[in-house]
């Protein structure tokens, strides 16, 4: 019995599909079934119910998986640990960083400064479905992380930035006065681009997004070229946006944003990954 077989059968119990475990590890779905038959050959008895190309997971990959859960994090634990003397200064931390860019990139920068060994995985990556090798999520707060334990670290007000071309820029005026204003919001999946849609709609009107990016430095100079309306973050987005660009007066709008770290409870932190997410919560002083 090898610990790579127990490691594709503990995901593909997790998905009930060797495809997934396959890209997860990079090697073939054969590769993971046939794995997994050795492993079933080893142990006495079938783990799986098969049925053509279908996997279900039985009782006994049930009783398994139950066991795996609790072991692999403890032995992925005492392997970090062995790895290095000093293991808070290397290793690799995996980041899927949804919201707040500038802030998070903000606290790498210093995290580096005292962990130059230490590599970092970012993604932007607002339509990713499989988020189970990151070790920290940056997001609004949400329940779809199920297996993430979310902390809240920064609590903004949203706010309506225009062009001071715009003639809106002078008045004041409620939100669904804007329904005939082109918007400009981050692409489909982003916490920007659903408070947008959703603020619209409670004010009656669906918005004329014009524009969508996945990169809030093209939403700011969009803003400025007067281009169309967007809503902002407060404090993340502060200070980057430019002379042309001001606040709308909406009277009937109040919105706070509360944006989460998201610790993978199915990962054991690394001590690099443990001193970085200590290092954040004495920064936002969780």
């Amino acid at each position: 019995m090898e610990l790579l077989q127990l490691r594709y059968f503990y995901e593909s119990a997790k998905t009930e599909n060797f495809s997934h475990t396959a890209a997860k590890y990079l090697v073939s779905p054969s590769s993971v079934s046939i794995s997994i038959k050795k492993l079933e050959n080893e142990l006495g008895c079938e783990l799986f119910d098969r049925d053509g190309n279908k996997i279900r997971l039985n009782s006994n990959g049930r009783l398994l998986q139950k066991a795996l859960g609790v072991s692999l994090p403890i032995l992925d634990e005492a392997v970090a640990t062995l790895s290095s003397a000093d293991s808070e200064e290397i290793g690799e931390i995996r980041l899927l960083i949804r919201s707040e860019r500038r802030t998070i990139l903000d606290y790498i920068y210093r995290f580096k400064q005292t962990h130059p060994g230490i590599i970092f995985r970012i993604s932007h990556d607002f339509n990713l479905t499989d988020v189970s090798n990151f070790d920290f999520i940056i997001d609004e707060q949400t329940p779809r992380y199920a297996d993430f334990a979310g902390t809240p670290l920064i609590r903004e007000r949203i706010l309506v930035a225009a062009s001071k071309q715009n003639p809106l820029s002078q008045k004041r005026l409620y939100l669904s006065e804007l329904k005939d204003e082109p918007f400009i919001t981050m692409c489909s999946g982003s916490s920007m681009n659903r408070i947008t849609v959703e603020s619209c709609r409670k004010s009656g009107f669906a918005p004329n997004i014009v524009i969508e990016s996945d990169d809030p430095h093209y939403i700011k100079k969009c803003i400025e070229m007067d281009l169309g309306i967007a809503f902002i973050p407060e404090i993340s987005w502060q200070g980057e946006l430019g002379e042309n660009t001001c606040f709308l007066d909406v009277v009937d709008f109040d919105l706070t944003r509360i944006t989460c770290i998201y610790r993978n409870q199915a990962k054991i932190l690394s001590p690099a990954a443990a001193a970085f997410y200590r290092g954040l919560s004495e920064m936002f002083h969780l």
